[in-house]
């Protein structure tokens, strides 16, 4: 086509189309007038002859004739239609010969050259009779070229068919196309599995492959190629070495796990009888940083002493005061574990810890009474650089915070050979480990410890790196404080898990790194730990799971949260009233802190000012309550205490209130979801996870002086 919207003056523009094609753009060339006659009354040409030769392109030039009632001759040639399509045909098959009729349309005779095929593919088509070349044709006469092919490939295949002849266009050319498909075919949709967490294994997806054809298709065994193969795994295969016929279906099962940041891409590869060779599936994930990760102990230690100014300025936090600690933790840490002491209290009050550069939460850590000394265990997620905020909401009070541990991130923990990483594994029901009441050696000794030994079975107990306990201390004859280590490097004295007065009960929860028993009888080598007590007291270790090395199967991982309260019965948030005495609510956790994969909450529950003495008990809805206890508060007190439990399958975890009238508050700071999902490689996406392994008590009554 030759356009021009502005042309100057004495330019001819014309418009060249023909078969249904055209010349796109603008384009200048020559028109070569042999006849103009002209009749100056009517204002009109009577006779018009010329000739024509325009770029249409980068390289090919149109030429033509142009006649109006003129007696001036000219050659001329067509083949009516400019594109053969030899229409769909199995690859690797030859169709019947389709026939090119060229027609002399011009006035004078027509003498024809060689034909030839050019273009993409040229050796698709042959040439396979030709009428035409060599002769010389007058108006209305016709010569053909016969066209045969042989679909050497999948999907369209093209080339140009050119008869040279001796008008002034010089050749006629035509398009000769045909689309080739595979009588043996498959197809199945691409998968992208979205963001996953680094080094993270995604939820199995299904991969369904159909087939296409009358003839049935047979797969050889598949495997993954492309950029990132090590990035997904085929966990469950239905369709290597299968036969599908035309409609017929198979399934695999397919889980991601990217080992970078980013997007990753990779395909499975299915062998196939089809002339491909192969079906292809695309495989995609985003891999991430999340803060889901493993957990690693580390020898406890004061990070933050405001009697002595340690990590923060001397002198009692005030009211309403923060205090900011920078946490000494690698990078890739996301969520600390504390013990948190509040000491010389000038009034009641709470402490909220909260990660420093989010706005602070409406929820307690601990809760205090004037000249209280107590701990509580404290797991928080880190603020910006690492950092932590401990918020005063009483009267002028000391801290003292000891660090025990931390929570990696998913791009770290997951590496090979990761020393120190573990995952908790929790247990059905919390199973008593220790109980010196029942010794029958009286009240340890202060400056005394005891070992609390557990046993599971040959292939667990190596794996064991931590327990998860619920220690008291009871009846102590004075004031002083229980520490909980492994046993083996001597007691820390610059720690503590929980701190008691004369005949108090006193409970919190430990995260207690494990070893072997060292000198336990019967017991020895063994995984323990112990616990030290300054002042003659009884010591109650109740163990509710256990932390073990990522090499042991069923372990579950940890996502912390900007503590979150989800019920409160003195507002009516998560249960309707306070607990009376003997009863229990159940509480429903809320989707916000809930995936479907979470198993177990790290929660904050406290105890608000019970009618009388009592002990709360948490555990899993919709399994028996255990004979232990998380809180025994006493009339009037406000009393917190960590709590790991587990979820029941309706979404929901029990609180029992033993005596008189009590309010419940529960904050959850974290939750605990299973790594890996339950997909065994080569194994069936759908295997059930594995129960729980109760220990058993390791009877040692062995009374160990420092």
């Amino acid at each position: 086509m030759i356009i021009d919207e502005h042309p100057p003056p004495s330019t001819t523009v014309l418009n060249i189309r023909g078969d249904g094609e055209e010349c796109a753009g603008v384009a200048r060339g020559t028109l070569t007038v042999s006849q103009a006659d002209y009749d100056d009354a009517t204002g009109k040409f009577t006779a018009f002859a010329a000739s024509y030769s325009v770029p249409c392109g980068v390289s090919t030039l149109v030429k033509g004739e142009i006649r109006f009632q003129s007696g001036i001759g000219y050659r001329a040639a067509d083949s009516r239609a400019y594109r053969l399509q030899m229409g769909e045909l199995p690859a690797g098959q030859v169709p019947a010969p389709q026939d090119v009729t060229i027609e002399v349309n011009g006035t004078q005779p027509t003498t024809f050259g060689a034909a030839a095929l050019s273009g993409t593919k040229p050796g698709v088509f042959q040439i396979s009779a030709n009428t035409c070349s060599g002769k010389t044709l007058s108006y209305g006469e016709t010569c053909k070229l016969t066209i045969t092919a042989k679909a050497a490939a999948l999907g369209e295949q093209t080339a140009l068919l050119t008869l040279a002849e001796n008008s002034i266009a010089g050749r006629v050319v035509r398009l000769v196309s045909l689309t080739g498909y595979d009588q043996r075919d498959a197809t199945a949709s691409p998968v992208d599995f979205g963001w996953v967490p680094v080094y993270d294994v995604s939820a199995p997806r299904t991969i369904t492959v159909t087939g296409l054809r009358a003839l049935p298709i047979t797969f050889g065994t598949a495997s993954i190629t492309g950029a990132n193969p090590t990035s997904f795994r085929i966990v469950d295969d239905g369709c290597s070495l299968k036969t599908l016929a035309g409609g017929q279906t198979c399934s695999m099962s397919v889980v991601a796990q990217p080992t970078a940041t980013g997007r990753s891409a990779a395909a499975i590869s299915l062998p196939d009888d089809s002339y491909a060779g192969s079906t292809r599936i695309d495989l995609s994930v985003d891999g991430f940083v999340s803060n889901r990760g493993s957990y690693l102990a580390v020898r406890p230690y004061r990070v933050m002493d405001t009697r002595s100014g340690r990590g923060a300025p001397r002198g009692p936090v005030a009211s309403g005061g923060v205090v900011t600690v920078m946490i000494d933790a690698p990078e890739e840490a996301s969520a600390v574990v504390l013990n948190v002491t509040v000491t010389e209290s000038a009034g009641p009050g709470y402490v909220t810890v909260y990660p420093t550069g989010t706005t602070r939460p409406t929820a307690s850590s601990l809760n205090y009474v004037k000249g209280w000394t107590g701990a509580n265990s404290v797991t928080v997620k880190f603020g910006t650089y690492n950092k932590v905020d401990f918020y005063n909401a009483g009267g002028p009070v000391q801290l003292v915070v000891d660090m025990f541990g931390y929570y990696t991130r998913s791009h770290d923990d997951l590496r090979e050979n990761c020393a120190g990483c573990s995952q908790y594994h929790p247990l059905a029901e919390p199973v008593r480990l220790t109980d010196t009441r029942d010794w029958g050696v009286g009240r340890i000794p202060a400056g005394h410890y005891v070992n609390s030994v557990a046993s599971w079975n040959a292939a667990i107990n190596p794996h064991v790196r931590g327990f998860a306990v619920n220690i008291t201390a009871t009846e102590p004859t004075g004031g002083g404080y229980l520490t909980a280590w492994d046993g083996q490097q001597g007691r820390l004295p610059e720690t503590s898990t929980l701190n008691y007065t004369a005949n108090a009960t006193v409970p919190n929860f430990a995260v207690v790194p494990a070893m072997p028993c060292d000198g336990c009888g019967g017991a020895t080598g063994l995984p323990s730990i112990a616990v030290y007590t300054s002042t003659n007291a009884h010591i109650i270790v109740d163990i509710v799971g256990f932390y073990a090395d990522i090499s042991l199967p069923g372990g579950l991982r940890f996502e912390p949260v900007v503590p979150t309260r989800i019920a409160d019965t003195r507002s009516g948030q998560g249960w309707p009233s306070r607990l009376g005495p003997g009863s229990t609510a159940s509480i429903a956790v809320p989707s916000s802190v809930m995936d479907v994969d979470t198993r177990v909450l790290a929660t904050n529950v406290t105890a608000v000012l019970p009618t009388s003495a009592t002990y709360l008990t948490v555990w899993p809805a919709g399994a028996a309550r255990p004979g232990t206890s998380n809180l025994n508060p006493t009339a009037g007190s406000v009393v917190p205490n960590a709590v790991q439990t587990m979820i029941g399958q309706d979404g929901k975890f029990n609180v029992f209130n033993a005596g008189g009238y009590c309010n419940v508050v529960v904050d959850v700071v974290g939750t605990f979801y299973e790594y890996p999902p339950s997909v065994p490689s080569g194994g069936s996406a759908s295997a059930a996870k594995p129960a729980p392994v109760t220990p058993t008590a390791q009877s040692t009554t062995q009374v160990k002086q420092l």
